[in-house]
């Protein structure tokens, strides 16, 4: 009977395909970790090597392979853990993607993080640090929320922190029209804010995702296909809100620009 081959998520595509044996090299040499996702013919949807580790006999030493959590071997019991109703189907073996579909396997927090940030998923994981259990963004950085701002904020929905961040901006220039702060000056205190902008805009958006999981678990306390389907809707980005802030920040140049002058 041929051995079974295994497909693996890395850089948000598929690899493989290659056999156990290839797997457990890939996982001795840190290409792969107990976070990777895998797949192979007859499993329902992609999952990480450790849930399939959790459902498989751990592989004999005497192959000479180091010690340490063993690639899953193709047994019926790995086959079997990927569950019927995940949503995110995985690839017939006859079509294999490029590219592994938005949320593959992954199942609790870490699938409702997913739905709501959308393609980017991969980068705010990292960044949040969700794989260590606690999600934090303290002491990241976010070059888009510093360059971009409110563009950014309205671009990934964060209407709320949008508008006071507007008001921030208002307040700033009438402050500054008021006292007549010199042009060097302002260019600081303009700086500063972006500066701001970077520093917390990591943890801002995962402040305004887990408020979002939160309102949409309160509405289907009991099915999470629902409460998926919710905050893909109010997540992801939005290309119109972006418009519209520039917009915004063209008139308020333009209101600043009267103000100074």
């Amino acid at each position: 009977m041929q051995e079974a081959q295994w497909y693996y998520a890395r850089h948000g595509k598929s690899e493989g395909p290659v056999d156990l044996a290839g797997l457990q090299r890939l996982q001795q040499d840190g290409v792969i970790t107990g976070h990777t996702l895998l797949w192979c013919e007859g499993m329902a949807g992609w999952q990480p090597l450790q849930s399939l580790q959790s459902t498989a006999a751990p592989a004999s030493g005497a192959d000479g392979v180091a010690d340490g959590p063993a690639a899953p071997p193709a047994s019926e019991t790995a086959v079997a853990a990927a569950s019927s109703h995940d949503p995110y189907r995985a690839p017939t073996a006859a079509a294999t993607p490029d590219v592994i579909p938005l949320g593959a396997g992954l199942t609790g927090q870490l699938g409702l993080y997913a739905a709501i940030v959308g393609g980017n998923f991969p980068i705010y994981r990292k960044r949040w640090r969700l794989d260590q259990g606690t999600a934090n963004a303290a002491g990241t950085w976010h070059w888009p929320g510093f360059l971009f701002g409110v563009i950014w904020m309205m671009y990934r929905k964060m209407y709320r922190m949008a508008a006071i961040w507007v008001g921030v901006l208002v307040a700033s220039s009438a402050i500054e029209a008021f006292i007549e702060v010199p042009d060097a000056l302002s260019l600081v205190i303009n700086l500063g804010l972006s500066v701001t902008v970077g520093v917390f805009a990591n943890s801002w958006y995962l402040q305004h995702c887990q408020r979002e999981i939160a309102r949409a678990q309160s509405l289907s306390t009991d099915n999470e296909a629902a409460v998926r389907s919710t905050l893909a809707a109010r997540g992801d980005t939005s290309v119109i809100g972006a418009v519209i802030a520039i917009a915004v920040s063209v008139t308020l140049g333009i209101v600043g620009a009267v103000l100074t002058g």
